[in-house]
């Protein structure tokens, strides 16, 4: 059950009303009316909460649970009592997710600007935004309405933010193009120089970067999270991607739309990742890399060459997947040995 000190509750709602909200059918259509006041895991639930039954190794605790309603597949729900009101779908996650932004919807902002914010009189700021304390924000900036920029954040010269975005305490926006809906968690970087260096008889010089980050609309950036900026070219972010917290984009890396990466992945220059493509925890992608699209990559793998679509590899250095186990099965074997 959720804090509310820190979360704002609505409803109750009618599980007549939850059902349609979902499209499930009701194991038990005489229960329509029921009330149903919070969701709650499958230990802790009460005759007023709604849990959530996806996966069959939790049928043991669901047979045990209070929980006055439930949302499950019609498969897993054959061995549950019937003192329990199912709600059958398709995809119990999505539904039990759209369950959360109904009793638990979005805050409204609080539109205003808060004193202590710098704003130069050449940005533009749209409607209905919220700029919290100690926010900067710099000359030609354009931010849309309905935006949310967090306390101390800071936004440089020309930088352009669409309408409905987020943008988290502590964090830093330069060079960069951002689209609709986007949310850029606490203590980001986005658009700083890459890391490029030229040896010289008298140390390293840095690389002029030139380039830009361009984020697509929907895209969500987990916190601590860094995105360098191009060098000539400019760093992308597809439509939809999801990445995670302590994520390293370096410059000049295009990223597809609707992408997920895990946290502690860092994508070297130059690397290019197809659409839909999914990356476990602390991968690592070599430069110029091409990842195909529908790829799926490990958690820790070290991706060295190029990945064909829709392939799933993973090991450091990374194979295709079913090579990886082979490897793995043969090495335990010459250890017992």
């Amino acid at each position: 059950m959720a804090d509310t000190r820190f979360f704002r509750r609505s409803g109750p709602f009618s599980l007549g009303s939850i059902a349609q909200h979902v499209d499930a059918n009701l194991s038990r259509p005489a229960l329509a009316e029921r009330s149903m006041h919070d969701l709650a895991t499958l230990d802790v639930a009460g005759p007023n909460d709604v849990s959530l039954l996806s996966n069959g190794a939790y049928r043991q605790a669901a047979a045990g649970s209070r929980a006055g309603a439930m949302i499950t597949t019609r498969k897993l729900g054959v061995m549950m009592p019937e003192s329990i009101c199912l709600l059958y779908v398709a995809d119990p996650r999505l539904a039990f997710a759209l369950v959360g932004s109904l009793f638990y919807p979005v805050r409204t902002l609080d539109a205003g600007i808060h004193p202590t914010a710098l704003i130069d009189p050449r940005a533009m700021i749209g409607e209905w935004c919220q700029i919290d304390a100690g926010v900067k924000i710099g000359r030609d900036v354009t931010i849309g309405q309905g935006c949310h920029i967090e306390a101390n954040a800071v936004i440089c010269d020309g930088v352009s933010i669409g309408r409905d975005c987020s943008i988290g305490s502590n964090s830093t926006l330069r060079h960069a193009l951002i689209g609709s809906k986007v949310r850029i968690g606490s203590n980001c970087s986005i658009g700083g120089e890459g890391f490029g260096f030229v040896p010289t008889p008298k140390g390293l010089l840095r690389q002029t970067q030139l380039g830009r980050v361009i984020i697509e609309d929907d895209v969500e950036i987990g916190g601590n999270s860094t995105v360098d900026r191009g060098a000539l070219s400019d760093t992308l972010i597809g439509c939809g991607t999801v990445i995670d917290n302590l994520v390293q984009i370096a410059h000049n890396v295009r990223i597809g739309r609707r992408c997920v990466l895990a946290a502690q992945v860092g994508v070297a220059g130059s690397a290019e990742i197809g659409d839909n493509v999914m990356i476990g925890g602390q991968a690592a992608i070599l430069d110029h890399i091409k990842i195909g699209a529908n790829a799926r990559i490990a958690a820790r793998s070290g991706i060295i060459r190029d990945v064909p679509e829709g392939e799933i590899w993973g090991g450091a250095p990374a194979v295709p997947i079913r090579q990886w186990h082979r490897q793995t099965a043969a090495l335990a074997r010459l250890v017992r040995r």
